[in-house]
């Protein structure tokens, strides 16, 4: 097994240390170490490259005042894969722990360590020194990096789970440079190692060919008068695709075991992510365009024939996957891209589909204007019902360009969460509804007037309900039931007079009007608050 935060805790120079939040990610592999002292919001980018499970040590220095920019590097760090912080100079530069920082680290399970207060005497060199040797040792007595890359993978960010992350980190953790690619050498995915390293697919592929010998898997060769060591193993993968895997290692370290462990991983990992041959090259624009590269998203749709600038529209379907094992999942997600693909043909519409993260992702041509189109969701929500009722699918018409629909799809995948939250029945997500979670989710993060008056329109209602039967079923008739009544009744398994009396209690307790528009709307709003939060904090 590789070398977990809490087994770096052990080591002399963190002996002293203290874990103040994120305890239960202890169990974090640690991979390397990275000091972080000058902070750049700059680095605020999904398209920035995942790490490779790295320590982080700082002092937070250059912005010792700003809680919230802490908290934004600290959310950084755990969207790009670090393993824990480790904070120095604590009552020196950075004068106390703000509990948001607190809180944050408990929320992502993120470990938060800071070393003794007050104390100028703990050095960044020893830590790197003794983790760096743990970590060497470790790997000299072990050398199966599956479990490592599988463990680091599951505990990314849904949103950062796919086949050029899992790259990125077999290239990190074996130091050799990986090339994905089909027969046609079309290059579904180059990981360099290190990142800075100018070779390319073409490059690779012609010291192999220009090497090897017909049945010959690793050839030994030179780039700018330097060994290297290029391997070239086909394999089957994507469902009924054949692929080539291409490593060029510069230490010569690398054994064709390691290369058959990397394809059981890709194999394994193109399974649960659905890529199949019919999509290999939309598999690749789909995270093109939503990690905004410009240049590959161009490139791939010229080679598909397809008007990149035409596309105005996005449509994200969640499965809800909460029992089942991989196998059954897996065989979810493909029926669903098939009911999707199978009613596009049937409406005779281009569309580009590709799983994402736990995502399947749809970008089409919409014209509100053109009845076929208005009918196209709703058959598409048929076609995936015979499928499985456990899904919501967005649906976000008229964006400008890709560029436009990337920036949708970011801010969708930042509050899907919340939306289901406040609307836990609703299957078609529009804008409105993911703009009115944004909403009602930065008032509770910023605690704003909006959110104080929310809090007390509902605050008899906090101290008088005990058994929360008004409160739900206040939800249930604003954020389920349309202000229906019956469907209240209904979705509550009681009579409709039930609701009724419920209703006229709740107006008597509040002194709110469920008839006033204005005064609905502001019940409507702090119900949803309500849902995000129960304890509905001040």
């Amino acid at each position: 097994m590789s070398i977990t935060v809490e087994e770096c805790l052990k080591l002399p120079s963190l002996r002293n240390s203290r874990v103040i939040a994120g305890e239960k990610g202890i169990s974090n592999i640690v991979n390397s170490v990275t000091v972080l002292e000058i902070v750049d919001n700059v680095i605020f980018d999904f398209g920035k490259p995942i790490k490779n499970s790295d320590m982080v040590l700082t002092s937070f220095y250059t912005i010792r005042n700003d809680p919230k920019a802490q908290c934004d590097h600290i959310s950084y760090m755990y969207n790009s894969g670090d393993a824990c912080v480790v904070i120095y100079y604590l009552g020196i530069w950075i004068k106390e722990i703000d509990p948001a920082i607190i809180e944050l680290g408990n929320r992502l399970n993120f470990p938060i360590i800071v070393m003794p207060e007050n104390r100028t005497d703990f050095f960044y060199n020893e830590v790197i020194g003794e983790v760096y040797e743990a970590i060497f040792r470790n790997r000299a007595n072990n050398n199966d990096f599956i479990d490592t890359i599988a463990s680091l993978v599951s505990r990314l960010p849904e949103n950062r789970q796919n086949i050029a992350t899992l790259m990125r980190l077999i290239s990190d953790n074996l130091k050799c440079t990986f090339l994905l690619s089909d027969a046609s050498l079309n290059n579904v995915c180059l990981s360099k190692w290190p990142m800075s390293n100018d070779i390319t697919a073409d490059t690779i592929s012609a010291l192999y060919e220009n090497a090897a010998a017909t049945d010959e898997y690793c050839v030994e060769t030179t780039l700018n008068d330097m060994p290297l060591k290029v391997f070239c193993v086909p394999f089957s993968a994507f469902e009924y695709r054949n692929f080539s895997l291409y490593a060029a290692d510069d230490f010569g370290r690398l054994t064709l075991d390691d290369i058959y462990r990397v394809i059981e991983l890709l194999q394994i990992f193109s399974k649960l992510w659905d890529l199949d041959s019919n999509n290999i090259l939309e598999n690749a624009l789909v995270p093109a365009i939503i990690e905004g590269e410009e240049e590959k998203m161009y490139s791939i749709s010229e080679k598909l024939g397809i008007d990149i600038d035409a596309i105005n529209t996005a449509i994200i379907i969640r499965p809800a996957f909460e029992h089942g094992d991989t196998r059954e999942q897996l065989q979810t997600m493909r029926s669903l891209i098939r009911a999707v693909k199978d009613n596009a043909e049937a409406f005779r519409k281009e569309i580009i589909i590709d799983t994402y993260g736990i995502y399947i992702i749809c970008f089409i041509v919409y014209a509100s204007s053109i009845d076929s189109d208005n009918a196209y969701i709703e058959e598409m929500m048929d076609a995936m019902d015979q499928v499985t009722e456990d899904y919501t699918v967005a649906f976000f018409p008229n964006d400008d360009n890709a560029k436009d629909v990337r920036r949708t799809y970011l801010l969708y995948s930042e509050y899907i969460p919340h939306v289901v939250e406040i609307f836990p029945h609703k299957k078609k997500i529009s804008y409105g509804d993911l703009m009115f979670a944004k909403h009602c989710s930065d008032m509770a993060a910023e605690k704003s007037e909006n959110y104080r008056i929310c809090r007390n329109i509902l605050k008899p209602l906090l101290e008088i309900d005990t058994s929360g039967e008004l409160l739900h079923t206040l939800a249930v008739y604003y954020l389920d039931a349309d202000c229906e009544v019956k469907k209240t009744a209904t979705l509550l398994f009681v009579h409709r007079n039930t609701i009724q009396y419920r209703l006229s209690k709740v107006q008597a307790i509040t002194n709110f009007r469920t008839d006033d528009r204005l005064e609905s709307y502001l019940m409507y709003t702090a119900i949803a608050c309500w849902r995000l939060n129960p304890a509905f904090p001040v």
